[in-house]
């Protein structure tokens, strides 16, 4: 079993001590952290952290192991903190990536719907009055026979109107929406017939 360094082995670091435990502990402490790290600037950087660290705080340190070991342990403690701090910046900006996207894509959808209710709308005023009063039926649901019905028309005439008005449609979202033109006739035809 190791005892612990008694007070008389404690080292402390002074500035008599300082330049030779940096001299003999750099370059070791360096090959560390670019093992870990890959990248020549970053080591230099963790290393000399932990040589300013150790000169700032030395009238407290008390080391109670080897040099060695204590350098090397401040070492790790730098590395872990450095790679931390990369893995909660990468999840943030995925994270910020993924909902600028969706951000974006809602913005798009928004937009596209604005438009769509637009042309629509518009569509809808130039139609005739009957046919624009069929097709208002028609979006909220009422079948033919209730149309008919509420109209006082026959149901002949309502499909008449409701297929001249799709073609009216087809025509002015063929127009506006070239790239979108056949899922939103199809959702028309599946909603409106």
């Amino acid at each position: 079993m190791i005892n612990p360094p008694s007070q008389e082995e404690q080292l402390k670091i002074s500035e008599d001590n300082y330049t030779s435990i940096f001299n003999t502990y750099w370059k070791k402490l360096y090959v560390i952290a670019y093992r870990r790290l890959q990248d020549a600037e970053l080591a230099k950087d963790m290393v000399q952290e932990v040589f300013v660290y150790c000169w700032q705080q030395r009238a407290n340190i008390q080391i109670n192991t080897a040099i060695e070991a204590y350098l090397r342990t401040a070492l790790q403690y730098q590395l872990i903190a450095h790679f931390r701090k990369l893995d909660v910046k990468g999840r943030a900006f995925t994270y910020l990536y993924q909902r600028m996207v969706q951000v974006h894509s809602h913005m798009k959808d928004v937009l596209a719907q604005q438009d769509l209710e637009k042309t629509l709308n518009h569509e809808l005023q130039q139609m005739p009055d009957t046919m624009r009063e069929i097709f208002e039926l028609r979006i909220r649901d009422y079948s033919v026979d209730e149309i008919a019905c509420s109209l006082n028309l026959a149901e002949k005439t309502v499909r008449n109107n409701i297929s001249k008005g799709l073609h009216q449609l087809r025509k002015a979202l063929a127009k506006d929406f070239p790239d979108d033109f056949s899922a939103i006739c199809l959702l028309f035809y599946i909603l409106l017939t």
